[in-house]
């Protein structure tokens, strides 16, 4: 009985997927991801196809070292920002991109009623318009490297301690949206490059893997979003139907104040702050600014276009930031 106790959890704990997951440096995770890939009706031979292939043993060391190290890890807020303004002086790029691609973004606005300049201003904030010369990363390798890379520390004061099995789960979740999109569309992701950042963010509108079944084609061809117009009618298709983009047409007219509205938002951003929201992602309370300051003209209006694009990005400086792009955007377009 005592040897037959001891043979039976490892045979569950193995299960099908021994043999496979002893492949990697941590199998136990790839058991978990087998079963949950299985449990969202990826077929066995796809699976073993996928994590059999050598291409599930080539490693992004950059991403991980981009991922992993502390002293890597940027200042979110502050890069932002830098961000913000940096376009802002660059927004005469986005009025010749609108005008380039007029017709895609007529398509775009009357398909899903959403102002061209928003969109322009998320690619323009993501790439550059595709001129961002970062994609030369795979997103199923540099999510399977973060799987099967990272550590999580003993030390219990590590910044790495809470960090690195959020971005494992994070990993795991990617890694299952991108063999679900592949099986889908009848794709094989060990031969199929997805151009993607040290993030695994891809192609111009810089999506992760969770949101591809969101991408559409302004051709008859499979969306490709490394292609401007499927990026921009992707974009303006993940608003409005994944993300809560509000129904009205964005009036940029109440938008006059929005440098007011920031430099406000500015000041009350002392930490544990959010523009829209009560709580962040580890659950702890927020201090809400548009209740907060809702004396502020328009403050109630913005934050209904806040809230849609910290869909896309979950940052409330990224939302505002892509509202004064586009509102900049538009005085270029209506003054010219």
């Amino acid at each position: 009985m005592l040897a037959l106790a001891l043979i039976i959890p490892f045979t569950a704990f193995g299960g099908e997927w021994g043999e496979l997951a002893e492949r990697f440096d941590h199998p136990e995770r790839y058991r978990i991801l087998f079963e949950r890939m299985a449990d969202r009706g990826i077929p066995e031979e796809r699976i073993r196809a996928l994590f059999g292939s050598e291409k599930a043993l080539e490693r992004d060391n950059a991403a991980l070292k981009e991922r992993s190290d502390p002293g890597e890890i940027p200042d979110h807020q502050q890069a932002e920002r830098e961000a913000n303004q940096r376009y802002l002086d660059r927004t005469k790029i986005l009025a010749e991109h609108l005008r380039e691609h007029r017709e895609v973004y007529r398509a775009m606005e009357r398909r899903y009623r959403i102002r061209r300049e928003v969109i322009g201003a998320i690619l323009l904030k993501e790439s550059a318009l595709g001129r961002y010369g970062g994609l030369d990363h795979d997103a199923f390798v540099v999510f399977n490297t973060l799987y099967d890379g990272l550590e999580v520390p003993d030390d219990p004061g590590s910044e790495m301690t809470n960090r690195a099995p959020r971005l494992i789960r994070m990993a795991r979740e990617q890694l299952i949206a991108l063999a679900v999109f592949a099986f889908r569309r009848d794709l094989s992701l060990s031969e199929l490059r997805l151009p993607a950042s040290y993030a695994g963010a891809v192609g111009i509108p810089q999506w992760l893997p969770v949101h591809l079944p969101q991408a559409v084609s302004a051709g008859d061809d499979p969306p490709d979003l490394s292609h401007s117009p499927d990026a921009i009618l992707s974009t303006g298709n993940l608003l409005r139907n994944k993300l809560g983009w509000p129904e009205a047409m964005l009036d940029f007219a109440r938008l006059a104040n929005l440098d007011e509205i920031v430099a406000a938002w500015r000041s009350f951003d002392t930490g544990r702050t959010s523009f829209v929201r009560n709580q962040g992602p580890d659950g702890q309370p927020l201090r809400r600014f548009d209740r907060a300051h809702s004396e502020i003209p328009n403050v109630g209006y913005v934050a209904q276009y806040v809230r849609g694009l910290m869909g896309y990005n979950n940052s409330s400086d990224y939302a505002l930031g892509v509202l004064q792009i586009a509102r900049r955007a538009h005085q270029l377009r209506t003054d010219g």
